[in-house]
């Protein structure tokens, strides 16, 4: 299998994707504002117990960082020495993600202050080469796909489906759905047969879907139906089989006579849409106003001689006038101090524009 890690620079944020034979099925963000700020998946810490839950089997610990860390004790109970303000050593196993602090596992460490972390994630690029091994990371702009596109696609509800059809994906609290519809797709054969190719390549692309956003928990993919029960079966097979390279741990149920697959899958962190998305499902201030930064650089390199002006809404612009991230003097060093940012109050947030100063 050819495998790349995909990798974007951006003023204030570094962007990657993990592609599988020509095909994204993985995204990654990972933005200056929150730098030292969370607990990173594989981070070593020294912690502080704040308080142990016998009826949770587990302990609450301060990282020093993000939310408290949430410590289950297994089948063999409490560890010796585990109490409430000792300093322990942990490894982040499942980053924070809505309410939940990240999920952690104990590690020997050497005494010393708590919280402290011991051992801080490297850049995004050196850890998704390491969790995957057989592939090098490369600019994305040295290939030909489009991760700004990629990530814009990952926040819409609807998808195409290859060869036909569409997904349309709603996530609740208790779940995610995903909706199989035929939208006119033609092939060969009668309607049973029809009905098990879309159902073959919608199980394909929900998986890749789930995977690519970073969606988890319960997910139940309501396909097109189908009558006999050997082709509900090859159905979740073709399921199971999508989810096989997923690093998270998945669960496939039989479908049922209704045609419904349910999956449990493995949360391991943010989705996608949490990072970028209000609950409303509008862009976060913070990502539009990347969003406006990357067309303004975008243009200044278009145009390498005039003064830019960058226009956006009142509350991108208080974002980035407070310059919390320090965007100014990163763009200075890639184009030059020839530009100027304005306030329009009649733009959306998700819009811009960029003219000469």
């Amino acid at each position: 299998m050819n495998r790349q890690i995909l990798i974007e620079e951006n003023i204030g944020e570094t962007r990657a994707a993990v592609a599988e034979n020509g095909r994204i099925v993985e995204l990654h963000l990972e933005r200056w504002s929150e730098a030292g700020q969370r607990a990173i998946e594989g981070e070593i810490f020294r912690g502080r117990v704040k308080r142990v839950e016998p009826a949770l089997n587990a302990a609450f610990v301060d990282l020093g960082v993000g939310e408290e860390g949430f410590l289950p004790f297994g089948k063999s109970g409490r560890p010796k020495g585990l109490h409430e303000g000792a300093a322990i050593g942990v490894r982040v196993a499942r980053e924070a993600y809505a309410e939940k602090g990240p999920n952690l596992g104990l590690v020997e460490v050497e005494p010393g202050d708590a919280p402290d972390c011991l051992e801080p994630a490297d850049i995004i690029a050196q850890r998704l080469v390491r969790l995957f091994g057989d592939a090098e990371a490369i600019w994305a702009d040295e290939t030909d796909h489009d991760l700004a596109a990629a990530f814009d696609d990952a926040l819409l509800p609807l998808v195409a489906i290859p060869g036909g059809g569409s997904l349309y994906i709603e996530t609740t609290r208790a779940m995610t759905t995903f909706d199989v519809d035929a939208d006119g797709r033609k092939g060969q054969g009668n309607a049973a047969q029809l009905a098990v190719q879309l159902n073959n390549s919608a199980a394909k692309e929900a998986a890749r879907q789930a995977r690519m956003r970073g969606i988890g928990g319960m997910l139940a993919i309501d396909f097109v139906h189908m009558r006999g029960q050997p082709d509900r079966k090859a159905v979740e097979q073709t399921l199971r089989g999508a989810f096989r390279r997923d690093r998270a741990k998945v669960d496939v149920a039989p479908l049922s006579q209704f045609c419904i697959g349910e999956v449990a899958r493995q949360r391991r962190g943010r989705t996608l849409s949490e990072v970028m998305l209000e609950a409303d499902g509008r862009l976060t201030v913070e990502t539009a106003a990347l969003a406006a930064l990357r067309r303004l650089e975008g243009e200044a390199r278009h145009d390498r001689a005039r003064k830019l002006s960058l226009a956006v809404p009142g509350e991108v612009f208080a974002w980035l006038d407070g310059d919390a991230i320090a965007w100014r003097a990163a763009l200075t060093d890639r184009i030059g101090p020839r530009f100027e940012l304005a306030e329009q109050t009649d733009l959306d947030r998700h819009e811009c524009r960029v003219g000469r100063a």
